[in-house]
């Protein structure tokens, strides 16, 4: 059953709900690209259907940083909005996502939600390269997302 990008799987006799995620990852520490694949394989484990575009390089989108490298993940999962969204964080928190690291101008990881269920929850990350190029390999996908282009 498949309502608004919802859909339902029966779960040892019961119905878990299961939503549609499209992820942003970036990092721009040294190892960049080791951090995005070990984030998207943490992700993973509370995802199903999942697809995951290639790491890429993007520059820091002030001009005054480091580079970073980003992916896109796509998929569902049983978890609420609010659940995966504090499970993010506590992932960036222990890959070293502090103030000090914050304030330095390090980010070890950095991992956001932008779709839910097919609604752009954070349109800044949606209009950005360092997502647009990932989330164009990914077959999940939201039609004229409240706005965004």
């Amino acid at each position: 059953m498949n309502q608004g990008g919802v859909e339902s799987h029966e779960k040892e006799g019961m119905y878990e709900r299961l939503h549609e995620v499209v992820m942003s990852f970036g990092s721009n520490e040294h190892p960049r690209r080791r951090s995005i694949e070990e984030a998207i394989e943490a992700m993973r484990l509370v995802m199903s259907e999942c697809e995951a575009s290639d790491i890429y390089e993007t520059p820091e989108i002030h001009g005054r940083g480091e580079p970073y490298m980003n992916a896109v993940l796509s998929g569902r999962t049983g978890m609420e909005l609010e659940t995966l969204e504090r499970l993010t964080k506590e992932y960036e928190t222990g890959a070293g996502r502090d103030a000090a690291a914050r304030n330095a101008g390090r980010v070890p990881i950095d991992i956001d939600i932008v779709i839910w269920d097919g609604t752009v929850v954070r349109p800044k990350d949606y209009s950005q390269s360092f997502f647009r190029i990932g989330y164009k390999s990914v077959s999940l996908k939201v039609s004229a997302p409240h706005g965004c282009s």
